[in-house]
């Protein structure tokens, strides 16, 4: 494939809601391209983008794919994007590195939270986007009131630029309302007059002779519209129908003629010292990259996925991980095409590009020319909320489990696991429910590892409210030499977070100092263990003043167990109580939801902490809950919200147990207890 001139390429993202039609645009695209010979559909299978099992299974995207094509001399690089929230890491990793997005809306339905996702990352990495008003061809759609909706929701600066002719099962096709004969669509002269009023709001003169004359010259308008969409401060809405073929080619021109090149795009890395330095973009400077996806899979094997920022990297060359300090060798230089791959001699500025088999290059990484020592920032990735415990199925599958989920979180960032050192169970992390069982799944075809799932425990506390003074004795014959050991200790609480502290107040040598350092280990043992719930005792001081000893039967173990039977009684006479985490949750939500989820907040035991607007019509409330009240709280917020809803949650503190609730954990730990002894 001939080398590319860097102003002639173009790579963006299709993003939007799952279902509206993101994945057959670009098989529609392809065929009429020519690059397919004929369309694929979700309900075979067959499509060029969706094709892993899981995709092909569920009838809907799950991970990003990469096409490229030529259009009208430009190289055009696009990512088809999982819609649904469970999946919301795949268009959080590629954004970054994109020029421009497409939102494709549902006309049937409107504006959604794959449609708020969308911009919402637009507006962060402030590129270029459109909206693609899909599905025009369907009955009882209107045009105008999706325009409408846009503009409540993102702002007049949103402007049709491709109107719709006819409607529903009279849809005709669509034209440019500024270059195309406008003369059949509805409200033609309304559509122009607001888009040369958005066109004059993007430059102050040209403001300034709106205002004076009401009309601005052809090459004004023109101008002033190519830079307003490259910009960001014009959206340009394109009417269409996928199942038709109509405004793709429209949509194709946009991007080709009014999205950014790679040149234009300022590239900002780091130094050493977390300095911000400006690396030069052009296809002679040295080789510049960014990694954003790995892929895993039958059809295409082990591709890293990147995007070139500068500079130009060629086949069968070296290059270097500056955030692993590792040499690599490329191998062959890829474009892809879905599951195909097309070998090219080199890449340069605004390729999109894979490279295989490499053994230390991982997502987020930086790639460059040797010699280079300022790298990316890494890529920001939403916060993973959904939690579950896991359990092999099989003893068998003990070892194997943590390398299946190691290869599984490879292939997905948002994906994590850990053993959760408070509770001793093995939890995974994921953005939500839908995510986790292909995930899970995925992992009992490919590596052979089935394993069970439950809500994870929650890691409670016990500690003291009073004081207590209590004997602990251990006394054993056994023929022989006895066992001896006979400690007095003294329970008091200490500062909440301070902790367990020891206190050696033994005077004349009642106790000898070699078992003082046993009873404090015997001690803090059996408060690890918990008395009152299985859970640790914290926030305690506890304080050995009196005991004795048998000069042949005294022994260390004696007095650890000493110990322990002395906490297990003085923890029960100092006014135990259980502690609970408590979280501080910020939960985003459109403003009509406000009432609900304050409501619902303060039935979870919650308690409010302030409300704030964030622009867009979304509210932000905060408070503080506690962590067993949400433990599925990222599934009942969608339900609540019709899927708008957002949240980030972070540990706050430890606070007592209401006695109602700290009643039935009690008891059934004691029933867990007595059923372990009757075993």
């Amino acid at each position: 494939m001939a080398t590319m001139d860097p102003a002639m390429v173009r790579n963006v993202g299709i993003l939007g809601h799952g279902g509206v039609g993101k994945t057959l645009f670009v098989e529609r695209m392809l065929n009429q391209l020519g690059l397919t010979s004929r369309m694929g559909s979700i309900e075979e299978g067959n499509t060029v983008c969706d094709y892993l099992e899981e995709e092909i299974e569920r009838k809907c995207t799950i991970a990003m794919k990469l096409v490229h094509f030529t259009w009208k001399e430009r190289r055009i690089h696009m990512i088809d994007h999982p819609g649904y929230v469970d999946f919301f890491g795949e268009p959080s990793s590629s954004a970054p590195l994109l020029d421009g997005v497409v939102v494709m809306v549902d006309a049937s339905v409107g504006v959604q939270v794959g449609t708020d996702n969308a911009m919402r990352l637009a507006d962060k990495f402030n590129v270029p986007r459109a909206f693609f008003v899909n599905k025009l061809d369907r009955e009882h759609t209107d045009f105008l009131e999706v325009v409408k909706a846009l503009q409540e929701t993102y702002g007049k600066h949103c402007v049709p630029l491709v109107a719709p002719v006819g409607a529903g099962a009279g849809l005709k096709g669509v034209v440019n309302i500024v270059t195309g004969d406008a003369s059949a669509v509805d409200g033609a002269d309304a559509l122009k007059d607001a888009l040369v009023e958005a066109v004059a709001e993007t430059d102050e003169e040209l403001t300034m002779k709106y205002l004076d004359t009401l009309e601005l010259s052809p090459e004004e308008f023109v101008t002033g519209l190519q830079n307003g969409i490259t910009s960001g401060k014009i959206v340009p809405i394109i009417a269409g129908s996928v199942s038709m073929g109509f405004g793709i080619n429209e949509l194709l021109d946009l991007i080709a003629e009014s999205f950014p090149n790679p040149l234009l795009r300022k590239v900002v890395a780091k130094d050493s010292d977390g300095n911000d330095v400006e690396v030069k973009v052009g296809p002679s400077e040295p080789f510049f990259a960014q990694v954003f996806r790995q892929v895993v899979d039958p059809y295409v094997g082990h591709l890293t996925l990147f995007r070139v920022l500068s500079g130009t990297l060629k086949t069968d060359s070296e290059f270097y991980n500056v955030t692993t300090n590792t040499k690599e060798r490329t191998g062959k230089v890829f474009l892809v095409r879905g599951k195909e791959q097309v070998a090219v001699d080199e890449v340069g500025p605004g390729d999109l590009a894979a490279l295989t088999k490499l053994k230390n290059t991982h997502f987020g990484d930086t790639i460059a020319a040797p010699g280079t020592s300022v790298f990316m920032p890494p890529i920001e990735l939403p916060v993973s909320m959904v939690k579950l415990a896991i359990l092999p199925k099989a003893r068998a599958d003990e070892d194997k489990l943590g390398e299946a989920l190691n290869r599984l979180a490879e292939e997905d960032s948002t994906f994590a696991h850990y053993r959760d050192p408070d509770t001793n169970e093995h939890v995974i992390r994921g953005m939500g429910d839908l995510q986790l069982d292909i995930l899970l799944k995925r992992m009992a075809r490919k590596y052979k590892v089935e394993v069970e799932t439950r809500t994870p425990k929650v890691a409670y506390r016990e500690t003291i409210k009073g004081t207590a003074e209590v004997q602990g004795k251990h006394k054993k014959q056994t023929g022989g030499h006895g066992q001896f050991g006979d400690v007095w200790l003294r329970l008091k609480p200490n500062e909440r977070g301070a902790g367990y502290e020891f206190v050696d107040s033994v005077v004349g040598g009642v106790v000898p100092k070699q078992y003082i350092p046993h009873v404090d280990k015997g001690s803090y043992e059996a408060l690890q263990q918990g008395v009152i719930s299985g859970n640790p005792v914290v926030d305690i001081i506890v304080e050995l003043y009196f005991g004795s000893f048998h000069a042949v039967d005294s022994s260390e173990m004696a007095f650890k167990i000493a110990a322990r039977k002395a906490i297990q009684k003085a923890v029960k006479e100092a006014k135990p109580c259980l502690l609970e985490p408590i979280m501080e949750i910020a939960v985003t939500v459109p403003s009509e939801f406000m009432g609900d989820i304050s409501g619902d907040m303060n039935s979870r035991r919650g308690r409010l902490l302030g409300m704030d607007a964030v622009g867009g019509g979304r509210q932000v409330i905060k408070a503080l809950v506690p962590e067993a009240e949400i433990l599925r709280y990222s599934t009942e917020l969608r339900s609540m919200t019709q899927g708008r809803g957002s949240y980030e949650l972070k540990f706050s503190h430890y606070d007592e147990v209401p006695d109602h609730v700290a009643k039935e954990l009690i008891a059934a730990y004691e029933k867990t207890r007595s059923g372990e002894e009757e075993d």
